[in-house]
């Protein structure tokens, strides 16, 4: 019996902490948690999406390769796999409508990455800083760090990413920025 009434207790106090997480997610569009899953983030980055919805409008977006390593060094310019990389860069200037400009489905990242989980995430002040680790279901792994600022008008996110073991088949390292500027409302 005192189990239970501990139990009745002890439940309400761990819901109201998530609760607690995400109203102030929504009260203030920030997100700083650690040791979270995929679902955990999700939740919170949907509480926090009205205080961190970027504005619709006329926008530069720009995706540039910083430097890949597939496990022998960094590639150089002229490497035909770097120039591959390369050809993925972006720089676009288009009308964005709000569906065109809403957060990261992480469902989605899950379908590529496989199941991930977050050593830490935080988004305050404008600042990005945020780990992710995810297995995929043949076991192996990726690791993302990502480092940079963000507004409703602009954004500079530089993204580290590997994919594999180093030293093995499939070993991939890649440094990526991503910059989005609003640059007014729409033409015509």
């Amino acid at each position: 019996m005192r189990a239970v009434i501990a139990l009745a207790l002890i439940l309400p106090a761990l819901s109201a902490c998530q609760s607690a997480e995400e109203k102030r997610a929504a009260e203030t569009g920030e997100i700083q948690v650690s040791d979270a899953t995929s679902a955990q983030v999700s939740k919170l980055m949907k509480a926090a999406q009205a205080k961190r919805t970027m504005k619709p409008g006329e926008w530069r977006l720009e995706l540039h390769v910083l430097s890949a390593d597939t496990g022998s060094g960094p590639l150089a310019a002229d490497d035909p796999k770097m120039v591959q990389l390369k050809g993925q860069e972006r720089s676009t200037t288009a009308c964005r409508g709000a569906k065109d400009l809403k957060a990261i489905d992480l469902e989605q990242l899950e379908k590529v990455a496989g199941e991930c989980r977050f050593p830490r995430y935080s988004l305050v002040g404008g600042q990005l800083d945020a780990e992710i680790e995810c297995k995929q279901p043949n076991g192996a792994a990726m690791h993302i760090t990502a480092h940079g600022t963000t507004a409703n008008d602009r954004f500079d996110v530089t993204l580290d990413q590997r994919s594999g073991t180093a030293g093995q088949p499939g070993y991939l390292a890649l440094q990526l920025r991503a910059q989005g500027t609003r640059l007014g409302e729409c033409k015509g």
